[in-house]
């Protein structure tokens, strides 16, 4: 994915890093390498907290008790370190929502998104969690067009901005999601490039990680 970025200044991860995937250690060590920032996602805390673990499926628990027998001890110190929220600007970035206390809450409706926008201010909120590629507004809700890269959507503010997901999309299409964002505009362009799910599949399997989370790669589910 990163290899298909445009020019940026600063790529920001919406969280989760861990939790799915066969090479956790990998990907941390990439993002650190690459200066990426990054906020903790609810996966990421959970393998730190075993306690957490209870909030997810079965499939998805055994995947992060997986990944934290496999984490390097630099790996868990990373995830642990990662704020809740970040600042760009003005601008938020969180896992779930910015509503305090930035509870890990899926933001899938535009009234629940109006609610959030009454108290966000005159500025812009970049979240992940769904794993779907959103813009909400107070007027709105746009579902971006899919494709290589869609048309630029001017951002009023406040908006609600999801990028979607690099892994697990989940709109129904496999290629790995991500957005450039402008924001002198401020804009928003979504993109989509593709990867190698075969591969990533045959990870998944070695390493003795749930079937499904294979399975789901090919289908965007």
């Amino acid at each position: 994915m990163l290899r298909g970025l445009p020019p940026v200044d600063v790529v920001v991860v919406m969280g989760d890093v861990v939790g799915y995937g066969p090479d956790p250690n990998g990907v941390i060590s990439r993002l650190r390498a690459e200066g990426v920032r990054a906020v903790q996602g609810n996966h990421d805390r959970a393998v730190q907290d075993p306690k957490l673990l209870e909030w997810f499926n079965p499939h998805a628990a055994a995947a992060l008790e997986w990944t934290r027998g496999v984490l390097s001890p630099e790996s868990a110190a990373y995830l642990a370190r990662l704020p809740v929220q970040r600042r760009v600007g003005p601008h938020r970035v969180v896992h779930g929502s910015p509503r305090k206390p930035y509870i890990w809450e899926y933001i899938l409706e535009f009234g629940q998104a109006s609610e959030i926008l009454d108290r966000l201010g005159n500025r812009l909120c970049f979240f992940g969690h769904t794993h779907l590629p959103r813009i909400f507004t107070m007027q709105d809700e746009v579902i971006p067009e899919l494709g290589p890269a869609s048309p630029w959507y001017t951002l009023p503010q406040p908006a609600l901005v999801n990028p979607g997901s690099v892994g697990q999309p989940r709109d129904g299409v496999p290629d790995a999601a991500f957005a450039v964002v402008d924001l002198d505009g401020p804009a928003v362009q979504f993109h989509r490039v593709p990867y190698d799910v075969p591969t990533t599949q045959a990870k998944i399997l070695a390493a003795g990680l749930p079937e499904i989370e294979a399975a789901r790669l090919a289908l965007g589910m």
